[in-house]
């Protein structure tokens, strides 16, 4: 069984980790609406529900300025973000109803008539998600909350029955009467302990379902550049091919398969305008770039049956002779797993079409990857099976990246449709 608690809260961190400024902003929200949930007498069922669409509220901010934006009271068509979370995650079963949740969480109260929207029922815990979004909003919530806490419910109160549910503010009222109330939002920021913190169930989903969700998490990665839109998949593709090849066992091609779609989780903390740069990157640009395999290595340890996983996303830009990064590992520490998801990685980058390059030939790929496995950079025996088995490497890759562009290109025309 896998936590499915936990990975929601490490892709909610991750998406977080994009810019200083929105460090904490989702788990401060997940905090206040935590608690005006509880005061309002949800069920367990329904705080679990509420808590996991608080923390991935704006997973539809695909790019830094996007994210920044929503940190503006005032938000500039402020429901597309929230109409992007809800395509991401409403075909996945365990997200169909926070994915409800999220689509409407910017509706205003507006006197009752925010009760519905586009035709359906606006949960209770959308309302509930705009109110907390909007009180973090108002402030930093930093070391001197308690002095700020005066005028950020002044402000709330005088939006009561326009933009908010005016019962949600009476409890909100209550709430904020307590010190420890804002002294807990900035340990939150702080990602120190509270006096009462949110406590959800821990809920647990089969082993099988980690290869859809992880592709969920690779959707959300791939889909904030228009550069790498299908690349998680071509990685998984190339990398499970490689592995039955190699005769690995069942559960470990699975493993891989899973990797694969994960490689890149640590992306989220690269800005949008790094990740769809076209030329070369800058010094400085290429180290913030270097950090994606150890914040990939951060936001997957510790979690429960994924501790090989962890060590295939994170090690794919090691190097068998100690010269890659992040952690410099040589050849004997490193898995086989992450030897295959290097030759993946790279193969994958070499032969995709980009928006701004063609995909190398077979021969101009396999030379690169010829080399770096003399110089010892990749595993000569899995370089050896890329070459051995091209043709059927490349056919599982442009048939992945094949329905993951269709995916892409549909995701795409229906943000669209929004936005036009």
């Amino acid at each position: 069984m896998i936590s499915l608690t936990q990975l929601t809260n490490r892709l909610s961190r991750a998406s977080d980790m994009v810019s200083p400024e929105l460090n904490g902003h989702q788990q401060q929200v997940a905090y206040i609406s935590w608690h005006i949930g509880k005061e309002i007498g949800l069920s367990p069922e329904k705080m679990n529900e509420l808590y996991a669409a608080s923390v991935l509220h704006d997973i539809g901010g695909l790019s830094m300025k996007e994210r920044l934006n929503l940190l503006s009271f005032e938000l500039i068509n402020p429901h597309l973000h929230g109409e992007i979370g809800w395509l991401m995650l409403k075909d996945y079963p365990e997200f169909m109803k926070e994915a409800k949740i999220i689509r409407h969480h910017h509706v205003p109260w507006d006197y009752g008539r925010g009760k519905n929207s586009w035709g359906e029922e606006v949960p209770i815990e959308s309302h509930i998600i705009h109110l907390a979004d909007r009180i973090t909003t108002s402030s930093m919530l930093d070391a001197t909350a308690l002095n700020q806490s005066k005028p950020i419910m002044n402000k709330m109160k005088s939006l009561k029955g326009s933009k908010f549910h005016p019962e949600l503010v009476d409890v909100l009222e209550q709430l904020a009467d307590k010190e420890y109330f804002w002294l807990d939002l900035h340990s939150v920021l702080k990602e120190k302990n509270c006096y009462c913190p949110p406590k959800p169930e821990d809920i647990k989903v089969e082993e099988g379902r980690l290869l859809p969700i992880s592709k969920l998490f690779a959707r959300v990665i791939d889909f904030r550049s228009r550069f790498t839109a299908v690349h998680s998949e071509g990685v998984s593709s190339v990398a499970t091919t490689i592995a039955s090849c190699l005769k690995l066992s069942e559960n470990d091609c699975a493993e891989i398969e899973i990797a694969g779609y994960l490689h890149d989780i640590g992306k989220l903390t690269v800005p949008s305008e790094i990740l769809d740069k076209p030329g070369d990157l800058t010094a400085e640009e290429y180290n913030v770039m270097k950090g994606h395999t150890y914040y990939g290595y951060i936001l997957l340890k510790d979690l429960e049956g994924m501790e090989r996983i962890k060590d295939y996303v994170s090690f794919h830009h090691e190097k068998m002779n100690g010269t890659g990064y992040p952690f410099k590992l040589t050849g004997e520490e490193l898995p086989v797993g992450s030897r295959i998801m290097a030759v993946a990685d790279i193969l994958t980058a070499l032969t995709e079409n980009r928006p701004y390059r063609k995909g190398m030939t077979k021969d101009k790929a396999l030379l690169i990857l010829g080399r770096m496995a003399k110089e010892k950079e990749l595993d000569p025996e899995v370089v050896q099976l890329a070459q051995d088995y091209y043709s059927e490497i490349r056919e599982s890759r442009i048939k992945g990246q094949e329905e993951a562009r269709s995916r892409y290109d549909n995701f795409a025309s229906k943000i669209g449709e929004k936005v036009g």
